[in-house]
């Protein structure tokens, strides 16, 4: 499929090698899980890969306050995203939970073409919904966001927060907006804030992704000094740690 598809990568160790090289391009894409589970880590290291790595300018969409404090713990993994605002290859966007859809779309379209955007977040994508009661507008509202973010020709990445018990299709009132995303979205990831790979601290699972052959049970991951590492690299590490405390005894011993 990867000679067919055009893919955007993520960059993120193990996540591609899960997903064919990448979420489709110019796709929407759902992440969900509890806090703790990674989500926020991954979005920025997506959006730090694209300009980095790939070429790609990003925009980080937030309806929660502190963007300041966001960049700042982005700051441990290395990723200096004030140095990338000021170069104008990453953007941070704050909008009120209060935003209309009108009002949401005019400002992102003039972002987007400025900045000559290619991948975009947002964090967490349910606020938008907040002050929606009607099932049929919340799916208006969410559908008409992602239809626009096609047209404009960007690789977009929606996060949300989910408990790890409800990690299946609902129908009760509590978990509506969440349901319409996982729906609408061409791929939903799951990340789960305790190991249920076998090993690890977290794990992730790729609910579904359109044309795509992707891995579909849950796969180890964990967040280190340089973020997000999925799967088998996870794993050589776990391989080391365990060797070397057995190298320092052989070498105690002489």
């Amino acid at each position: 499929m990867s000679g067919v598809i055009d893919r955007c990568p993520t960059g993120i160790v193990g996540f591609d090698k899960l997903c064919d090289g990448g979420f489709v391009r110019n796709s929407d894409n759902l992440i969900v899980g509890g806090p703790g589970s990674g989500k926020s880590t991954f979005l920025l290291q997506f959006l730090w890969n694209g300009a980095t790595k790939f070429n790609e300018n990003g925009l980080y969409c937030s309806f929660e306050p502190d963007i300041v404090g966001i960049m700042n713990d982005a700051m441990a993994y290395g990723w200096d995203f004030s140095r990338a605002s000021e170069e104008g290859k990453i953007t941070f966007m704050r909008f009120s939970p209060q935003t209309g859809i009108d009002e949401l779309k005019k400002e992102l379209t003039k972002m987007i073409s400025k900045g000559d955007v290619r991948r975009i977040c947002f964090d967490p994508i349910s606020v938008l919904a907040l002050n929606l009661s009607d099932q049929g507008k919340i799916r208006e509202t969410i559908f008409e966001l992602s239809s626009l973010m096609k047209r404009l020709k960007v690789t977009t990445v929606f996060a949300d927060e989910s408990l790890e018990g409800d990690m299946n299709w609902t129908s009760g009132d509590e978990w509506t907006k969440t349901d319409i995303l996982r729906f609408l979205s061409d791929s939903v990831s799951i990340f789960y804030e305790s190991g249920i790979a076998g090993r690890g601290d977290r794990a992730v699972r790729i609910a579904k992704m359109r044309r795509t052959a992707h891995e579909r049970k849950a796969v180890v991951m964990e967040i280190g000094n340089k973020g997000v590492n999925i799967g088998d690299d996870v794993a050589r590490v776990e391989v080391v740690k365990r060797a070397a405390p057995e190298v320092n005894s052989v070498v105690t011993k002489q």
